[in-house]
């Protein structure tokens, strides 16, 4: 979350100063940013397309971190060859598959 940087009440405003405080303020929220990133959890459903929905084995869940999507699904990919995937934010609308996904690193 963004801190607002205000200016100082006094009549004479020392705008270096101000601008360099509000400078280092984006710098410190793009580093978090940046960071907060490259930890996003995901949620990858491997399904058999081979295999009626109905079956047992036709859907797979695993979690993994990642900076994206496609970067988790390539993680997954090796382990469950010849499915089909989809890859969702573990915070999201399934994050409650969250507690039965199999962890890969």
């Amino acid at each position: 979350m963004a801190r607002t940087v205000t200016p100082p009440p006094e009549t004479q405003i020392d705008l270096f100063a101000w601008a360099s405080e509000l400078e280092q303020e984006r710098e410190r929220v793009a580093e978090a940013n940046a960071e907060r990133a490259t930890r996003r959890g995901y949620l990858v459903f491997a399904t058999d397309p081979t295999i009626s929905p109905e079956q047992s084995g036709y859907r797979e869940v695993f979690a993994t971190e990642a900076k994206t999507p496609n970067q988790a699904i390539a993680k997954i990919r090796p382990l469950a060859e010849g499915r089909r995937f989809r890859a969702y934010l573990a915070t999201g609308t399934y994050r409650d598959e969250l507690a039965e996904a199999r962890w890969v690193a």
